[in-house]
């Protein structure tokens, strides 16, 4: 079983359970999937992050996680991780 773990640079911590099992979608790994991902989230496409239909939240996404139907973006300005059910740090997939 994995939780998502988020943690805002204003240190809110933001837990979402994900399942037995996720996908991680890197916008520079896929960017097909990575817009397919982007469109059933936010419900519009995706655009170049300069151009001025993109807002502070579209701009700082670079990937998302899920399984199946659960989709949550992770965003650049926050530190994400995949948890355990035991609590532990499963991955850091954090933006580097």
């Amino acid at each position: 079983m994995f939780t998502l773990r988020r943690i805002s640079e204003d240190g809110i911590e933001m837990n979402q359970f994900i399942g037995d099992g996720y996908s991680l979608v890197d916008r520079e790994v896929n960017y097909e999937a990575f817009c397919l991902n982007f469109e059933k989230f936010f419900k519009r496409k995706h655009v170049a992050d300069l151009d001025p239909t993109a807002d502070e939240f579209t701009k700082k996404v670079y990937a998302f996680v899920g399984n199946g139907d659960i989709i949550q973006p992770l965003y650049k300005n926050q530190n994400n991780y995949m948890m355990m059910s035991n609590g532990k740090t499963f991955d850091n997939v954090s933006f580097k």
